[in-house]
């Protein structure tokens, strides 16, 4: 006990001494704090994003070796159950499906009927295919099958340019639900049944629907809808599940799939291409992961994470360097003092406990204060530092032209939407795994400062020590 008072004593007699020290352990402290603390929080950041959004997966045709004859003539297009098939891997954290299918309802009108469906139609009626063969012949495009197994992506449902207005949206197989402009143009209304039908003219394939839901679509609005067929018109659309659509005899025979695959992480796009060449993706497709915008919504933060690891390291090795140096010239001011313990009979032991004492109190001290104020001013360093980051990154995407992989197979357009935004801002906070942390290094940083004058001067006599003072 007498070692720890005394050790609390010289504290307040070395005033000057342990002032400056003191205030080289709170720089260092105060640094090491708003650096833990802005690095914890970006890394859990960090994991949620990947574990929401992770990163979209391309997989595109190599057109380089399309140019080869050999390669060309043994192209084919991926398959819709290919396309499906890819979206099982174990590898990615979610997959967005939309299937299309081209109708022609026999029994139903449709909007925009025109000479120009006719006009297609025809066109297409007898045409030679890719591989030889003939098409059937065929009646007008009248409308689509539109078919996601996600509506929480749809953009148009999304930001309102369609909404449910009478019923609800369909839950079970052969459920559906049609626009406002559709189901009033065939007198149509919630728990009608439907028939639609492939467009080839002697094989209709019908298909019956339950309407569930009627939707008001103002996709359409601010479009000259007299020059366009039916088959572009979306009012025309028909909305199903995408169990249902797969499960048409139409859709075998004619359906379309476009898909977004999402990984857990970058870092496993060479383990999903090999999954997916073993599944039979051919060589002339490349598999490609969306990383300018993966980039975009994580680059910063992971910026942040870096500036500020790279920035605590440099602390560290600087402040521990400053340390073991006062601490050691410190010592030696006070050989005097210590040979005198030592002569008393003092052992080694408690002479360097009670040197590390005084370091420890001075330590905690720092620390309870730098806790403090490293919590206040982690909040205006993370935003200043993250305004940079984003500076940095827009910059970035400039100078590429601000071209980016769409990240989206397969044939048509969908109106998938991704809720992964850039993070503008960061709300920093003090986690417990921050304190630990905080506290460890510190008292790693007071036990090196202390060790280096201490092992400086027991290796001294006492005898030596007090002759050399006389």
């Amino acid at each position: 006990m007498y070692i720890i008072t005394n050790a609390v004593k010289n504290i307040g007699r070395n005033k000057g001494r342990n002032i400056l020290m003191a205030i080289i352990i709170f720089a260092i402290i105060l640094t090491t704090a708003v650096s833990i603390i802005i690095n914890t929080t970006t890394s859990a950041i960090i994991t949620d994003y990947k574990s929401r959004f992770g990163a979209e997966v391309s997989i595109e045709t190599n057109f380089e070796m399309l140019q080869s004859k050999k390669v060309a003539e043994g192209y084919k297009k991926l398959t819709p159950q290919q396309q499906i098939d890819f979206g099982k891997s174990e590898l990615l954290q979610s997959v967005n499906l939309l299937a299309t299918i081209d109708i022609s309802p026999r029994n139903l009108s449709s909007l925009s009927e025109s000479e120009m469906d006719n006009f297609i139609s025809n066109f297409l009626s007898g045409a030679t295919r890719a591989d030889g063969t003939k098409n059937p012949e065929i009646v007008p495009i009248k409308g689509k099958i539109v078919a996601m197994d996600n509506l929480e992506v749809d953009n148009d449902f999304k930001n309102g340019t369609r909404r449910i207005i009478s019923g609800e949206m369909y839950k079970n197989l052969n459920e559906c639900i049609v626009s406002q402009q559709y189901a009033d143009l065939n007198n149509l209304s919630v728990g009608d049944t439907i028939e639609v039908d492939s467009y080839y003219k002697n094989d209709p394939m019908t298909h019956r629907l339950t309407i569930t839901g009627i939707y008001m679509d103002n996709t359409m609005l601010g479009s000259n809808l007299e020059v366009i067929s039916s088959m572009e018109n979306r009012n025309n659309e028909i909305l199903t599940s995408f169990d249902t659509a797969i499960n048409m005899e139409m859709f075998t025979a004619d359906g379309r799939v476009s898909a977004q695959y999402f990984l857990k992480d970058p870092t496993l796009l060479s383990a999903y291409e090999k999954e997916l060449r073993e599944m039979g993706l051919a060589d002339y497709y490349n598999v490609v992961t969306d990383e300018a915008g993966y980039k975009k919504v994580v680059g910063p933060v992971e910026g942040l994470a870096k500036v500020t690891n790279t920035f605590l390291i440099v602390v560290l090795i600087l402040g521990s360097m400053v340390l073991i140096l006062l601490s050691t010239l410190a010592i030696r001011e006070r050989k005097y003092e210590i040979g005198v313990l030592r002569a008393m009979g003092m052992k080694n032991g408690k002479v360097a406990f009670g040197l590390l004492t005084e370091m420890l109190v001075i330590t905690v001290l720092c620390l309870i204060l730098g806790l403090g104020v490293g919590l206040a001013a982690s909040q205006p360093v993370a935003d200043n530092l993250l305004s940079n980051q984003i500076e940095l990154a827009a910059e970035n995407n400039n100078s590429n032209g601000g071209l980016a992989n769409t990240g989206r197979t397969g044939v048509g357009a969908p109106t998938f939407s991704s809720d992964a935004k850039p993070l503008s801002e960061l709300q920093v906070s003090l986690s417990g795994d921050a304190i630990i942390q905080i506290i460890f290094i510190s008292l790693v940083l007071a036990g090196i400062s202390s060790v280096a004058g201490i092992m400086y001067i027991t290796k001294y006599e006492p005898i030596k020590i007090l002759s050399e003072r006389n």
